[in-house]
């Protein structure tokens, strides 16, 4: 029960001020002011709770016993303040919290300022600075690396050129892989000096997603087979398109990156012998890519900075930059990726886009 309590004769205003959420409790543990930070940190309103005892009505569970030690021990034997952290759980769930306790004597009563900072939203701020920081060398990066990486393209490009005029159907089947992996590797090599110009706009061409899927598939497919074999995995890539038409508006080059660099990281998620299943669809106005491994799977704390920039679980193999750029591209094409996954079962990235406007 809710005892009513006025707190008007308590000057706290200049509390609301404070970037840190502020809690006014008596001896009891009885709330006495709650400032607008603390509404947004824990994501319950002061006429809620205001009046309440905090202890026993407003956070009534074991999480806080040892918050409740604390205040007791602060409050009845004295001291000028007490400071600690500990994961307490919010309506919006878990969240990592730094508590301040300060007694102190107003009109011949003791009071108690709880102050609250919100760790965990710390931390999510500073991995932002710091990628957004990554995403600036990076640029710095783009511009040396597109130059010498061009040549290697026109070098490439006139071999193979050259090969074809005198090669097999079969070998200028292969080649005609060649050809087009290096005009998407063009295509990445623009894209990386206009990162360096502090500018990229993606494309608004239309472009058929299954044949973009089809194409990554056939790469992923070479790579499972030449590249993987000399390791041991062995991995079944198989593709299941949509019916019909399905068109989305952007860069073909680039879609067909993002893919690959997800197709690659499946294949790569399997230690021995799987399947990487790759299926389109259509839901609701967006076109869907749904990719699928039955690999080692992924925890939650690694599916939390699996688009950082930079962050790889591969070592030396990894560079960290292959989910962060599909991420990052399909941002742009203005779709989403999900992922989803389950150490030791597998994992499926999710990714949608618009569909185009139907061809008249």
């Amino acid at each position: 029960m809710k005892i009513k309590v006025s707190n008007e004769a308590v000057d706290f205003a200049t509390l609301e001020l404070l970037p840190l959420g502020v809690i006014v409790v008596n001896d009891q543990g009885t709330i006495l002011f709650y400032n607008n930070r603390e509404e947004e940190i824990s994501g319950r309103r002061r006429e809620d709770v205001l009046g309440a005892n905090f202890f026993l009505e407003v956070a009534p569970c074991a999480a806080v016993r040892e918050f409740h030690g604390r205040f007791r021990q602060i409050m009845d034997e004295g001291g000028e303040e007490v400071e600690f952290d500990f994961a307490f759980p919010f309506t919006s769930g878990l969240r990592q919290v730094r508590i301040n306790l300060h007694p102190f004597l107003k009109d011949g009563e003791w009071l108690c300022i709880i102050f609250v900072a919100d760790l965990t939203e710390r931390e999510l701020l500073r991995e932002k600075i710091l990628q957004n920081q990554r995403f600036a060398e990076l640029g710095e990066v783009a511009a040396k690396v597109a130059h010498n990486f061009n040549n290697l393209l026109f070098v490439i490009q006139a071999s193979a050129q050259m090969a074809w005029d005198c090669g097999s159907p079969e070998v200028q089947r292969h080649l005609d892989r060649v050809e087009g992996a290096v005009q998407d590797g063009a295509t990445l090599v623009n894209r990386c000096r206009a990162i360096a110009r502090s500018g990229f706009t993606a494309t608004a061409d239309r472009v058929d997603l299954n044949a973009s899927v089809a194409t990554v598939v056939d790469y992923a497919r070479q790579y499972a087979d030449t590249c993987l074999k000399a390791d041991g995995p062995q991995v079944d890539v198989r593709f299941n398109p949509a019916p019909g038409d399905l068109a989305v508006l952007g860069d073909g080059g680039e879609l067909r990156e993002a893919l690959l660099n997800l197709v690659r990281n499946a294949i790569e998620a399997i230690p021995e012998r799987g399947t990487v299943r790759i299926l389109t669809s259509r839901e609701d106005g967006v076109a869907v890519v749904d990719i699928l491994d039955d690999g080692s799977g992924m925890t939650p704390e690694i599916q939390r900075h699996l688009f950082t920039p930079m962050f790889t679980t591969k070592g030396e193999r990894g560079t960290g930059l292959g989910l962060a750029s599909a991420h990052s591209t399909i941002s742009r094409h203005q779709g989403a990726i999900e992922v989803e996954s389950w150490p030791g079962k597998g994992t499926r990235f999710r990714i949608a886009l618009p569909l185009a406007a139907t061809a008249p």
